[in-house]
């Protein structure tokens, strides 16, 4: 029976080894610079998941710790983290289990480890003379009893005498060492209550009902006087000043001055000056000057701005402005501007909205500007964008880098090419119809005209003259108008213009009504690549209060003939013909 109870104890205590050895071979890598010993362990639980026990009564895990690892197996970076605090571990299963040592000199390791893998040789063990000498007992001391606020709590018996002499074999003397710390740490376990509390009432930080715990605890509810911290809050916190939360909050939050939750903020914050939240935040944020996110799925309602540093989904609303780091999937409203650094959804501001991405509808006092695509935009001055889908409406100037797919309607339209409709004084498409001809007709002898736009619409841009008859008198015109085009083949187009030329007689300008409205139907016939022969009949009409000064007659020497000529009352003169145009388009 006692060889089979031998070779049971053996199994499991090889069996402990191995699993102790390879949590403290598990190769770890950190820096640390001037932080709490607890926030250490809680990286290292999170990182590499290695589970800790202690006691906070016994082990001061508020001190704070300098060190540095890198890729070393943990028991030795167990040894450098501990290297100056009173603070010794043991393995004990799997956790690692801490306790208070005030008689650890500091700046030297006592940290237990247990023994680190090392290469197996080629050579037969050697056997060697290893001699265990019981240690001096310290005097002990009542402890108090544990707190249960770790995973494990421990009650470790005293320590009995082990005295052994004669040769012993390596592995022989590695389980007895596993033993001798085995016995050390025969201790029960027990799962601790949760870190959460009904309530705290508090003054200032670790003034009130959680003493110096109030960052570690969370509560139910919380009632602050002039500046409060939790842990955490999951319901309720109110405070005519400051609350500070430095994990999560759940639940209401309102302050006099401020709110602060260092992680996810799910529910409604109101703050007299500012709300804040450090991860993401879902709800509503209601403050008097700012709110301010990491990222936000919620609506935020500020006096003078909102401020999101991530991506923001739903809604924004201030008296002067919002910024988003990110996309911005929402409603953005403000009455200075709107600004954010990746796409946007609505944006609506009294002055201008920008937008480093793409962006649905803009619309601004001043200007909108899209660096990527859009699909409407308005404003009062000018728009800016890469394609535009739907439209594009601008006071002054309306620009798309792309195409231009929808509608533009300003004074001054630019695009690269256009799907749609640019319908403004000067359209300028790069890709568009740009056409500049040379012609002649019975009213002007030589006529020079630019075209500009798509071929949906386009502007026309006209100067023209009369041959001076050898009398001195002279006869020049200056016309704008707009058209559009008809394609018939690869080389023949019929083009539908529509002009209004204002003619000055005798003089450089004439300021007196003496204009001629023209409707034309023009054939062109591509001759060449960048040359064609255009010409049409035009329907002309002359409307004119420029009399003669000698006769007092109302005529113009531009007019070959009339089909009508009627005055229209003692001041005004109409008079129509039907003409021709003809000339190259280059």
């Amino acid at each position: 029976m006692r060889p089979i109870l031998a070779i049971t104890i053996l199994f499991v205590s090889a069996t402990n080894l191995l699993a102790q050895g390879g949590i403290l071979s598990k190769r770890v890598t950190f820096e640390y610079d001037n932080i709490r010993l607890k926030e250490a362990l809680a990286d290292l639980t999170e990182r590499y998941d290695i589970p800790f026990s202690y006691s906070t009564e016994q082990v001061n895990v508020r001190k704070r710790i300098t060190a540095k690892v890198v890729d070393a197996p943990l028991s030795i970076a167990l040894d450098k983290l501990f290297e100056n605090v009173t603070v010794s571990y043991m393995l004990v299963g799997r956790h690692i289990v801490l306790r208070n040592d005030p008689g650890k000199t500091i700046s030297k390791s006592t940290g237990s480890k247990q023994s680190t893998s090392k290469k197996p040789s080629t050579e037969p063990p050697q056997e060697q003379t290893v001699v265990l000498v019981k240690q001096e007992e310290a005097p002990t001391e009542e402890a108090p009893p544990p707190v249960q606020d770790s995973v494990l709590a421990l009650q470790i018996p005293d320590f009995q005498p082990i005295r052994r002499t004669g040769n012993m074999h390596p592995f022989d003397e590695t389980l007895l060492n596993f033993e001798k710390w085995r016995y050390q740490s025969d201790a029960w376990t027990r799962r601790p209550p949760d870190e959460k509390r009904i309530a705290q009432v508090s003054v200032l930080p670790f003034i009130g009902t959680n003493t110096r715990e109030s960052d570690d605890v969370s509560n139910h509810v919380s009632m602050n006087l002039l500046w409060g911290l939790n842990g955490g809050v999951d319901g309720m916190e109110v405070g005519l000043g400051l609350n500070m939360i430095k994990n999560d909050m759940n639940g209401f939050q309102a302050a006099g001055l401020g709110n602060k939750v260092n992680h996810d903020m799910t529910g409604t914050q109101f703050g007299g000056i500012f709300n804040y939240a450090g991860g993401l935040t879902r709800g509503f944020q209601a403050a008097g000057v700012v709110n301010f996110a990491n990222n936000a799925e919620a609506a935020q309602a500020a006096g003078v701005a909102n401020m999101v540093r991530g991506d923001v989904t739903g809604l924004q609303a201030s008296g002067v402005f919002n910024l988003v780091g990110g996309n911005a999937r929402g409603l953005q409203a403000a009455s200075l501007f709107n600004k954010t650094g990746g796409d946007s959804r609505m944006q609506a501001a009294g002055a201008f909205n920008r937008s480093r991405g793409s962006s649905r509808f803009q619309a601004a006092g001043a200007f909108n500007l899209s660096r990527g695509n859009t699909d409407l935009q308005i404003s009062g001055i000018f728009n800016s964008a890469n394609d535009v889908k739907i439209g594009q409406f601008g006071g002054l100037f309306n620009r798309a880098r792309g195409e231009m797919k929808g509608l533009q309607i300003g004074l001054i339209n630019i695009s690269d090419t256009v799907s749609g409709v640019p319908i403004g004084l000067i359209n300028i498409v790069k890709r568009g119809y740009n056409k500049f001809e040379i012609y002649g007709s019975e009213t002007f002898h030589g006529n020079f005209q630019l075209k500009l736009g798509a071929n949906a619409f386009y502007n026309i841009f006209h100067v023209g003259a009369k041959v001076p008859p050898g009398d001195g008198s002279y006869q020049w015109g200056l016309g704008y108008g707009i058209g559009t085009v008809t394609t018939l083949s690869k080389k023949s187009t019929l083009n539908w213009e529509l002009m209004a030329i204002h003619v000055s007689e005798d003089e450089p300008w004439t300021n007196t009504l003496n204009g001629i409205g023209q409707f034309r139907w023009l054939w062109n016939h591509q001759l060449g690549k960048s040359i064609g022969f255009f010409i049409g009949p035009t329907a002309n009409v002359m409307i004119s209060q420029l009399r003669n000064p000698e006769t007092g007659e109302i005529r113009s020497p531009v007019v070959p003939y009339t089909l009508v000529n009627e005055n229209l009352n003692g001041k005004t003169n109409l008079k129509a013909w039907v003409g021709v145009n003809s000339g190259f388009r280059f």
